[in-house]
């Protein structure tokens, strides 16, 4: 053997015994890769392991198993968003992320749970009847009457894309223990750190999410009701009430949408408390996979601006293609 050779295998023991240690001494850290169990459920992996890339497969396996790479010519981002996240849709990579597991007021992102539970809840034809409470509801309105009947899948329409308060409760009024529900979903889905107060997300105590349950939560909407995920690909809708005399037409509430043609679906938020929030479904990137990413900053000054910036981020900082 040439002494080559021998301080090639020498370097060789050195990656396998770091990456052992490493390996070791971060088993208790912050996750950096999830796993998705196909509902939506994602558990925890070491935060080390998110970019990392075992030895023998650097070493034997051929390059295009380990993209994307981290292009470190790139720095870091710095956002003003209080938290955020960029992770694959299918939980098997997360991108970036600021203060994820930090339980914060999520605002009308909310309002994708109150989807999940009407979807499975109610009958999409079923007729509700708005009441004067409805209506006073704070925020968001969708020019709902007093004694308006509409239909469920209508009312979904003007929550998603018009993001709605009093369409949120009405929903939430037209199903006794609404919210209850809502917490019990976040149980079933593996949330340890989202609860729910109301159905549209308005500031209130014991109401708040994180980064990354935001980004499950659309996830599992996504896998499990496809259909009426497609509500929040719409920029333009126009839906009636029940007997065909009331119109509301709305425009999606996401300033990305058709902006930017890679943003396919998403859901904005924002109060005084909360500050801007926008979860994104991003798919069609030049990024050389054709997996989707989700992307979601919370509390940011600026949402729509920071997201695309964490969009562009994306693209340079790693290494998509051969």
């Amino acid at each position: 053997m040439s002494d080559a050779d021998v301080k090639f295998y020498f370097r060789f023991s050195l990656i396998i015994l770091a990456a052992g240690f490493i390996w070791f001494f971060n088993s208790g850290a912050e996750q950096e890769k999830i796993a998705d169990d196909g509902g939506g459920h994602w558990a925890k992996s070491p935060a080390v392991l998110g970019d990392f890339v075992p030895p023998v497969v650097a070493v034997l396996n051929d390059a295009e198993n380990l993209l994307p790479k981290r292009n470190w010519s790139v720095p870091a981002l710095e956002l003003e968003a209080e938290a955020a996240i960029a992770v694959r849709a299918d939980g098997g990579r997360v991108y970036f992320n600021k203060n994820t597991e930090v339980r914060r007021p999520v605002a009308s992102l909310t309002k994708i749970m109150t989807a999940i539970v009407a979807v499975e809840n109610y009958d999409l034809s079923q007729i509700i009847k708005i009441s004067a409470e409805t209506v006073r509801r704070d925020g968001s309105q969708g020019d709902l009457r007093v004694g308006e009947e509409i239909t469920v899948r209508a009312l979904l329409n003007i929550m998603l894309v018009g993001s709605s308060n009093d369409a949120a409760a009405a929903l939430a009024e037209g199903k006794s223990e609404f919210i209850a529900l809502m917490n019990k979903k976040a149980e079933a889905i593996g949330l340890s750190n989202t609860r729910f107060a109301n159905p549209d997300g308005l500031d209130e105590d014991g109401h708040y999410g994180t980064a990354r349950d935001m980004a499950q939560i659309l996830v599992y909407f996504m896998n499990n009701h496809p259909q009426e995920f497609k509500i929040m690909e719409a920029e333009n809708v126009v839906v009636y009430s029940a007997d065909g005399k009331t119109e509301h037409r709305l425009k999606n509430t996401n300033e990305l949408l058709g902006a930017i043609s890679e943003v396919k679906a998403g859901k904005t938020g924002y109060t005084d408390k909360a500050g801007g929030s926008l979860i994104l479904l991003i798919s069609g990137l030049s990024f050389g996979d054709g997996d989707n990413i989700i992307t979601v900053v919370l509390g940011s000054p600026d949402r729509f601006g920071e997201s695309e910036k964490l969009i562009d981020w994306l693209r340079a900082a790693y290494i998509w293609e051969k």
